[in-house]
C-alpha cells in the first residue's frame, strides 16, 4: 500500500507535465533486486560479463569512436552533506537523537568531512573504473591499439574542461601508455571542447520549465516520519516545510556512498525500499524529460548530442580515409551520453513512453547512464574489401540500433548506419 500511493504521487507530478491516463506502476523485479540500482545517475559502474560475438570471416578491428561519462564521484555540492548534519546536530544538542540516530550521525559525519574540498571531483573508484575501461577495450581489441612492425597508433582524446572528466582521460589514457607505452596520444581538454561534449543548452532551458513541479514531486513523494521517527525522540524542531530533505539528502548520500566504497558505509539500509523508490521514481522521470526521447520533450532534448554525433561521424570519415587515428576518445558527462544514446537509437535508449507513470518501466537512468557510462563504435575491415563493418556498444554491451536492420547483428555496415544516424540528426533540426 505504502509504495502505491509513493508512485502514485510521482505519477500525479509527472502526468502534470504530460497528460495522460494515470495507474500506479509496480517496478519491474529487477529494479528492487539491487536498491543500489535505484542510485540513479549516482550508481556505479557495473561489472562486466559480457560475452564479444566474433567478427565476421576475415574482418578485423581497426578504429574504436568512444565517448563516455567520468567515473564515480562525490556530489557535486556541500548541500546533501551539511543540510543533514544540520539537523542531526541540532537534534543531539537537544538530546533528542536515539541512538539509531547517533549512528546515522557518525557516518554522515564522516561521508560530509570526507568530501569536504572535493566536491564533484572525481573518487578513487572513478579513476579505477575508467582504467578497468580502458584495459578491456585494449585486450579485447588488440589490433587497434597494436605498434607492431612499425605501425603508429595515435588516439586523440577529448574532454570537457571540468576536472572530473579530465582525471577521467587521464585514468584512461594512463592505462592504455602502461599498456603499451608506444602509443601516441594527443590530449585536449579546453572551452573550445564544450560544444561538442558537454552541449545541453535545451536541457537547460526545460530544466527551468520544470522547475516548479519538480520541486513540488520530490515534496510529495517523501514522506519522512517513518525515517524522522527513528532518528528522533522528538523531531518537532525541524520546521515542517524542511522535514522532506531529511529524506531526501538521506537517499542522495546513500546513493553516492558506493562511488566512495573505501569508506565502506552504506546508508541505504536505514531506508526503505519503498521511500527510495519513490525517490527515484521522481529523478528518473525528470532525466528523461530534460535529456531523454519524451514524448513532450524529446525532440529538443536529443538536439544537444548533435554536435557529439557529427564528431563522431566526422571523426571516423577521417578516421577511414587517412588511416591517421586508431581511437578517438572522449569524457564526458551524463547529460551529454543519455541524448547521444537516444538520438542514436540505441536499443532501450530511444523508447518514447507516452504514459509517464509508467517511464520506469520502459526507461531507466541507471541502466544508461551509471558513472563512467561509455558508447563504443568498433569498426571492423577485410582486406581486399570495401565494406565497413561497425559494432557498437553501450556499457560494453552489443546493442541494437532501433530501426535499422542489418544482416550480420551485431555488426552494421557502416554506409547504412552513417546514413541512418545523419537522419536521425536531420529529425531533431
Amino acid at each position: 500500500m505504502m509504495i502505491a500511493r509513493i508512485v502514485r504521487n510521482a505519477a500525479i507530478f509527472l502526468a502534470a507535465l504530460y497528460p495522460c491516463t494515470i495507474a500506479a506502476q509496480m517496478p519491474e523485479s529487477e529494479i528492487l533486486k539491487n536498491i543500489g540500482n535505484m542510485s540513479g545517475i549516482y550508481t556505479v559502474y557495473p561489472d562486466v560479463h559480457h560475452l564479444r560475438t566474433p567478427a565476421p570471416e576475415g574482418y578485423s578491428p581497426f578504429y574504436i569512436s568512444h565517448l563516455g561519462r567520468h567515473g564515480s564521484r562525490w556530489h557535486s555540492s556541500h548541500l546533501n552533506y551539511e543540510r543533514t548534519l544540520e539537523k542531526l546536530e541540532q537534534g543531539r544538542s537537544e538530546g533528542k537523537t536515539t541512538p539509531l540516530g547517533d549512528e546515522v550521525y557518525s557516518l554522515v559525519k564522516i561521508l560530509a568531512e570526507d568530501a569536504r574540498g572535493r566536491y564533484g571531483e572525481l573518487s578513487p573508484r572513478g579513476v579505477a573504473e575508467h582504467r578497468h575501461i580502458a584495459e578491456r577495450m585494449y585486450l579485447s581489441y588488440p589490433e587497434v591499439f597494436s605498434t607492431d612492425h612499425g605501425r603508429i597508433c595515435r588516439i586523440e582524446a577529448y574532454s570537457s574542461n571540468v576536472v572530473r572528466c579530465v582525471l577521467s582521460m587521464a585514468a584512461s589514457n594512463e592505462r592504455l601508455k602502461e599498456l603499451n607505452p608506444e602509443i601516441i596520444i594527443e590530449r585536449s581538454s579546453s572551452q573550445r571542447n564544450m560544444d561538442m561534449i558537454f552541449n545541453r543548452p535545451e536541457c537547460m532551458k526545460i530544466a527551468k520549465e520544470i522547475s516548479k513541479e519538480k520541486n513540488a514531486a520530490y515534496r510529495k513523494c517523501c514522506n519522512p516520519d517513518r525515517l524522522l521517527g527513528e532518528l528522533f525522540t522528538d523531531y518537532g524542531f525541524i520546521p515542517e516545510d524542511r522535514r522532506w530533505e531529511m529524506l531526501y539528502d538521506m537517499y542522495m548520500l546513500a546513493s553516492i556512498c558506493r562511488d566512495v566504497d573505501y569508506l565502506g558505509i552504506d546508508l541505504f539500509r536505514y531506508l526503505t525500499p519503498e521511500e527510495v523508490f519513490g525517490i527515484w521514481s521522481v529523478k528518473n522521470g525528470i532525466m528523461y524529460l530534460q535529456s531523454g526521447p519524451s514524448a513532450r520533450f524529446g525532440k529538443r532534448a536529443l538536439s544537444d548530442a548533435e554536435p557529439s554525433l557529427r564528431h563522431i561521424i566526422s571523426c571516423a570519415d577521417d578516421a577511414l580515409s587517412s588511416g591517421r587515428v586508431a581511437a578517438t576518445l572522449r569524457y564526458g558527462h551524463d547529460q551529454n551520453v543519455i541524448p547521444l544514446a537516444a538520438l542514436m537509437g540505441l536499443d532501450g535508449c530511444d523508447t518514447v513512453e507516452s504514459d509517464m507513470s509508467k517511464v520506469h518501466d520502459a526507461w531507466c537512468d541507471f541502466i544508461i547512464s551509471p558513472m563512467a557510462c561509455n558508447i563504443q563504435m568498433v569498426f571492423f575491415r577485410k582486406e581486399g574489401s570495401d565494406d565497413i563493418l561497425v559494432k557498437i556498444l553501450l556499457n560494453e554491451k552489443e546493442t541494437k540500433v532501433s530501426g535499422l536492420s542489418t544482416d550480420c547483428f551485431p555488426y552494421y555496415h557502416w554506409t547504412g548506419l552513417r546514413s541512418y544516424l545523419l537522419s536521425r540528426i536531420e529529425e531533431c533540426l
